[in-house]
Order: structure tokens, then sequence, then C-alpha cells
């Protein structure tokens, strides 16, 4: 601390030189570097509190089942107090007001607090001292470097150094010098030896921070004598204004691609509309990559960062003078073109898609490139910038829709079309959160016996009206709103009851209920196991799993995952619409599966078109071939029904045997068809016909 106090007496002097101070300035000097030294120390041990505790307790629960419990849990008490004076030498520095002079007791609350985090560090080879040699040497290594770290985090303050690496190393040094083994007490040594030299270390570092320090008092003493200087006022001014500039372009310009980002983008659209007029239109583009996620699995994030920088490159370069590029985020850009209008707009479109089209040359590959773009011009689509991205967008995704790799100009149509859609996405909304989605129940028979063997759970919205509307009228307002999760979890939460009404009223042996898991419901949640989270409350023996091929492709590992643990707990898994995607014969061996359910479009053709009979045979032969039921969905007429008879599958569902009912409907119809079923079996004489079906 001698050392210190001789730093800051010369700092005091030098000020006073340089200014013309007398005795008072120096004791000025002395007390600022005195008191910004401690400021810096206590802003240096403010995350000390939240680490020490945690540090400890993650070492105990580690190390627990080799070294005594006793000793971690002294250590433990030693961390909870340090922590709290720490604490509280810190709550009663910054919330003394940050006087000129910190009092004398809460500086000596300061050194108390460093004194116990010493004390918690040098006690660690004691801790580990009844363990191996290597434990209590890796122990060894917590004082070691906690003394090193406690030099710098006390620049300036030996006292407060003192504080903390006397017991530290007292502490450290004692246990390892009384311990058994030779080496350790060598260790012991060299330990005390190195607490010595690192208070050389601390004198160090320590006259250079009371030299900064210093230096700063006296450029601020000299900034304020010497602030009529214009020259260096110009240098500061001059060297603010770059900054601003840097963080301004940083704020509105995208790092990867130096194209601006999206809130440049807008505010500059918005200053382009603010000009807008008849003569002067601003035609706007709507770029996205075409199966750019394909990409950037292939090449990587860095490779997919690569690609998106090149393309950006591409549209900047191939742009008219004044025409302005954005990257809106992720593979999507936005190109604004003042002065252009529909047609003009349109035609730089089209160069745009023979540009970037061609190929890429991105870690060390050729990969193919295309985009789609959106049209569309103000002020003939719209004067807000909102309005014109939303418009130009719904073109975006009409180029999409008819095959990617091309350009669509927003239209009238467009506009009916989206409005439209916004109205039926907002009335979809209302209605889930007013209860109008409700679960209707479309029977399953066994067609060779006529005996309801399950039936499958149908979403229908019932508007106030009384109006039922089929789950395929408003399946593309919940696809393009983002609904289909909450459709499904509304179906089964107003399902749950009849379900288990109709368990307790007893069903048929090995009847099921039929959920289908839409995928867009579980693409990005198999991990988050969706199964188990709708079906609270439902016994998993009375359900089986729908899952489509595009419901499980993205995650497949953990579809799996899931969909087997629900079959250990009674479950039955299908996997439907069977042979309509390109990879569902590699999922018959890739998914716990008890029965596949065959398309329907295969089924409205299996009477009038030979190839899609043979179709429905081969893949009914290889389903039973590998163990696993078939079912037909979408059976309409008597005839189809036979012939899938014929062919094996008698497991059959339509508007041949029912449509979908209400639950009160269906729970008479259920209880009608069992009394029949138990009539049957007791008359020598069974009524029950299949033709009475249709």
């Amino acid at each position: 601390m001698a050392e210190v106090s001789e730093e800051l007496t010369r700092a005091g002097a030098d000020v006073g030189a340089g200014v013309g101070a007398d005795v008072g300035a120096d004791e000025a000097t002395k007390h600022y570097v005195r008191e910004r030294a401690l400021a810096v120390v206590l802003t240096n041990l403010a995350p000390a509190p939240f680490l020490l505790l945690p540090f400890t307790l993650l070492v105990s629960s580690l190390m627990r089942d080799n070294l005594p419990a006793e000793r971690f849990g002294w250590w433990v008490i030693v961390a909870v107090v340090a922590t709290a004076v720490t604490l509280l030498a810190m709550y009663r520095y910054y919330m003394g007001g940050r006087a000129d002079t910190t009092p004398w007791h809460t500086q000596l609350l300061v050194g108390l607090a460093f004194a116990t985090i010493g004390s918690l560090f040098g006690l660690g080879p004691w801790v580990a001292s009844d363990g191996p040699v290597e434990l209590v040497l890796l122990f060894t290594l917590f004082p070691a470097t906690a003394s090193a770290v406690g030099c710098i985090v006390t620049a300036g303050r030996r006292d407060l150094y003192l504080a903390f690496i006397v017991p530290m190393a007292g502490l450290a040094s004692h246990a390892l010098l009384t311990h058994g083994d030779s080496r350790l007490r060598g260790l012991g040594m060299l330990a005390a030896f190195f607490g010595a030299a690192l208070l050389l270390l601390h004198h160090v570092v320590s006259r250079s921070s009371v030299d900064a320090i210093r230096l700063q008092w006296r450029s601020e003493r000299l900034l304020r004598d010497l602030a009529h200087e214009r020259a260096e006022l110009t240098g500061v001014n001059e060297q603010l204004a770059a900054t601003n500039r840097s963080l301004a372009h940083q704020a509105t310009h995208d790092p990867l691609t130096g194209l601006y980002n999206r809130r440049g983008t807008l505010e500059l659209l918005d200053q382009m509309l603010a000009e807008l007029s008849d003569d002067h239109p601003v035609g706007l583009l709507f770029c996205d990559l075409d199966r750019f996620k394909a990409v950037n699995d292939a090449l990587g994030h860095r490779g997919g960062d690569r690609f998106i920088s090149i393309i950006a490159d591409r549209l900047a370069r191939s742009l008219e003078p004044g025409s302005v590029a954005g990257r809106m985020g992720g593979d999507e850009f936005v190109v604004v073109m003042p002065g252009l209008d529909i047609r003009g707009a349109a035609q730089i479109a089209s160069r745009l898609v023979g540009v970037l089209a061609q190929p890429v040359y991105a870690e060390g590959r050729e990969v193919p490139s295309s985009v789609s773009i959106g049209v569309a011009a103000a002020p003939a689509h719209g004067v807000a910038a909102s309005e014109l991205l939303r418009h130009a967008n719904a073109a975006l995704y009409r180029a999409k829709a008819a095959g990617r790799n091309r350009v669509e100009l927003f239209d009238g149509h467009m506009q009916r079309e989206l409005v439209t859609r916004l109205e039926n996405e907002q009335a979809l909304r209302r209605a889930i959160d007013d209860g109008e989605i409700v679960a209707f129940f479309q029977p399953e028979m066994d067609a060779a016996t006529g005996q309801i063997v399950g039936a499958e759970l149908l979403a229908r919205w019932v508007r106030r009206d009384g109006h039922v509307v089929a789950a395929t009228d408003f399946y593309g307002a919940a696809m393009s709103g983002g609904l289909l999760e909450r459709v499904t979890e509304k179906v089964i939460a107003n399902a749950r009851p009849h379900l288990r009404r109709l368990a307790m009223l007893g069903l048929p042996d090995g009847f099921r209920f039929r959920i289908n898991m839409a995928p867009e419901a579980t693409e990005r949640s198999w991990r988050d196991d969706p199964i188990d989270f709708l079906l609270q409350g439902v016994d998993p023996g009375l359900v089986t799993i729908d899952v489509r091929e595009s419901a499980v492709s993205i995650d497949l590992p953990s579809a799996a995952a899931n969909l087997a643990s629900f079959r250990a707990r009674g479950g039955r898994v299908c996997l439907d619409d069977f042979a309509r995607g390109v990879s569902s014969l590699a999922l018959l061996r890739r998914l716990p599966l008890d029965e596949v359910r065959i398309d329907r479009l295969a089924i409205d053709t299996i009477t009038s078109h030979p190839h899609d009979k043979a179709i429905v045979r081969s893949i009914i032969a290889l389903v039973r071939e590998i163990g696993l039921q078939v079912t037909a969905d979408g059976v309409e007429t008597g005839t189809q029904a036979d012939a899938l008879i014929a062919l094996g599958c008698v497991r059959q569902q339509g508007h041949l045997y029912s449509q979908a009912l209400p639950a009160s409907e269906f729970e008479d119809y259920l209880l009608r068809r069992m009394a029949e079923r138990y009539v049957q079996v007791a008359s020598p004489h069974p009524t029950w016909e299949t033709g009475e079906l249709a």
C-alpha cells in the first residue's frame, strides 16, 4: 500500500505542477485516485456474488461421490458467507449515494468481502485433502487461478489484494504443507512462494492502474482548461460524426450481404412513397429463393451464407441506377424501383429471374439456383409500405404455387383472394376462440361382419346459425394462418369428455378412435411430445394415431421415438394416405406402425381403372406380408366395398356406411349398431345385411 500511496503522491504533484495547484490540489489528486481505484475494483467485483455459490455447488455435486460430504458442507457455508458479505459490501457502497469519500466502515466491509472470498478459494486443497492426490491437485488449481484473477480485480488497491491473498495463500499452503504426501508438501511451499510473487505482479499492475487513473484526472483538468482550442474540438466532432455514420450504417444494413436490412428497406420505401405521384410511381419486387432450405442443408450454414452473399451481389449488380435492394431476412429480398410502373417492374423482374437462375459455385461445388418474384407498384397497388409489401408478397405466393422460378404480377383477383383469405383466417380465429370448432365422429366398419370397429375424429366448424362447415372448406385458411395445431387441440379437447363417456358405457372389443396428426402441427414439435400433450386424460388404448409422410419426414428420429412411446402405452399407429408420398415404402420399416390406411384417391378409381386396382392389391399384399393391418378410407359405393373385401381389406370407412356425426348422434349410432350386433349373435336368423348400409 505504501507504493500505491507514493504513486498517488506523484500523481498529485504532477497535476499541481501542470495547473499551478498548491498542497490542497495534491491532496485532492490523491483522494480522487484512491476513490477511483476503489470504484474500479468494485466494478470488477460485481459478478462475484453471482458466481461463488453456483461454482461451489457445482463442484460439490460433481465430486460428492469422491470426497467427504462434511467438508463440502463447510465449503458451501463459507461460500454463502462470502456471497452475503460481498453483496452487503456492494450494497453499502452503491446505496451510500456514491459520496466523494467512501466511509471507513464501508471500506472495511469491502476488505472483509475480499478476505472471505480468499478464504473460500484457499479452502480448496483442504476440502480435497482426504482424497487422492489427483483431486488435491485439481482443487489446488482453484486458489492458484483465483489469486491471478484477484491480482487484476484489485489493481490499484494493494490493501484489498492483501486482504484477499493472505487468507487464501495461508489456508492453501497450510493444507498442502500438512498433507502426508511429500509432493503436496513441496507444492505447499511453492504455493507460498507463488503468493509472494503475486504481490510483485500486483505491484506492477497497480502501478499501471494508478498511472492510468492519474492520467485520466490530468486529462479531465486539461480538457476543461483547453476547451477553447477549436482544432481539438473540431477533431472530436469529426470523430463523433464518423462514429455516428458508422452506427447508422450498421443499423440499416445487413452485415452478411451489405444490402439494406429490413429496417433500412422499410425506411427507404417510406421515403420514396412520400414522393409518390401518378407521374412518379414506385415499383416493388418481392424475391424469394426457391428451395433454399435444401441448399442450406447441403452446404451447411457457412455455405448457405456464401450462397446468399453471391445471390445478393448478383441482385445488386443487375439493378437499374436508382433502384435499391434490401434483404428482409433469410432468403427473402426486396427491390425498390422509383419511377417504374407495374410493366417496367415486371420487365426488371423477368431479367432477374434469368440472372439469378445461373448456378452458384459455393463450398467447392456448383449449386443450382432459382428465384420466384412477386411484383406490385404504387400507387396502383397501395400507397403505404406495409400494403405494397403485402400485395407483392401475395404475388410471390402465387408464383410459388404456380411452380416457382417465375414472375407473378399483383392484380385485382389476387386482391380479392388476399382479402378473402384474411377474412377467412380472422373468422377461423374467432371460431376457435368462441368454441365453434367441434369434434364429429365418422364410424369405421368391419365390412365382412358389419361390426363397428372404430371412429375417426374430424373437425367441423359449427357456425352460430347452425350451419356445419367441413374441414376441407377451412383447411386452407387454417394452414395459411398457422392454425392447424390449434384446430387439432380444440377438436381433441371437445371430444375428450365424449371419449370418456363412451369408454364408461362400454365399447366393442378392439374399438379405437382415430386421430389425425396434422403435418403443420408436428413438423416443428415432435421433440416436445405433442401426442402426450394432446391426449392428456385419454386412455392411449382407445386411440389410433394417423400420421402422414409429410408429418414425420422433417424430423423422423424424434417422430419415431414419440410414436414408439405412444405404442408402449397401449396406443396404435397408422400410416395415413399410404403411397401418396414418394418415400412411404421406406417409412414402413423406419416407423413403429400397426396399420396402414390406403389413400382415398386410389379407392375412388379402384373399380374403374385396372391399374389402380392392381396397385391397391399390391399394397394390401405387401402390408399384410409384413404383419400390419390395412384399412381403407373414402369408401362411397357398394362396388368399392366389395372390391376391397375381395382384395382382403375389410376395415373400411366412408359415406357408404355413415357420414361424420355429432357426438350425440354418434353415441346413438354406436349403441344401435352394438345392439344389432348382439341380436345378430343371439338370433339364429341374422337381420343385418350389407345392402342396408347404403
